[in-house]
């Protein structure tokens, strides 16, 4: 029984150090440019010029290099430079089914801010983070497309951040599925 309880404890402790480190991992994100141009598309686009945002509805799409954000709506803010015809995005609010995708992970959530200026993606209302077989799910989520950081909050009260974890077998070496 001593044993049993020593196992699973050490199974425990290896399950939280694994939460603890993924809830503030380095996101495959990392390697992201955030300077690269932002290609969308949408079924609807209204420009509000007087001010300065553009509205985007309907099966919305953004395309950054290897990152692709979809959302049902998408208020684009924008500012014009003196001597430049084009407009720089400095924030997109995303709403509606929001998922952030690379080529390893997926990001899913009900809303959504990517402050262009700072490179810096907030999510928030059920966000639910996939990488491979890992899974975590909390209320409130930042990625920093600069340092790669991603951080997780589960809501204060009783929110709190839920993870999945693969744990490999002590004796095989094969992995187990532990929640």
């Amino acid at each position: 029984m001593r044993s049993i309880i020593s196992t699973l404890f050490a199974v425990f402790l290896m399950a939280v150090a694994s939460a603890s480190t993924l809830a503030q991992q380095v996101s495959s994100f990392k390697d992201h440019d955030p300077e690269q141009p932002l290609d969308i598309a949408a079924d609807h686009w209204e420009l509000q010029q007087k001010d300065g945002r553009a509205l985007f509805n309907g099966h919305v799409e953004i395309i950054q290099g290897g990152m692709t954000l979809k959302c049902q709506t998408l208020t684009a803010f924008y500012k014009m430079e003196e001597g430049n015809d084009n407009p720089t995005f400095n924030r997109l609010d995303i709403n509606g089914n929001v998922s952030v995708t690379s080529s390893v992970e997926e990001i899913t959530s009900e809303w959504g801010i990517y402050d262009v200026e700072h490179s810096l993606i907030t999510l928030g209302g059920n966000v639910r983070i996939v990488r491979g077989d890992t899974v975590l799910t909390g209320t409130h989520m930042e990625l920093n497309l600069i340092t790669g950081i991603t951080k997780l909050d589960g809501g204060g009260n009783k929110g709190r951040v839920r993870g999945s974890f693969k744990v490999p077998k002590k004796d095989t070496g094969e992995e187990k599925t532990s929640d």
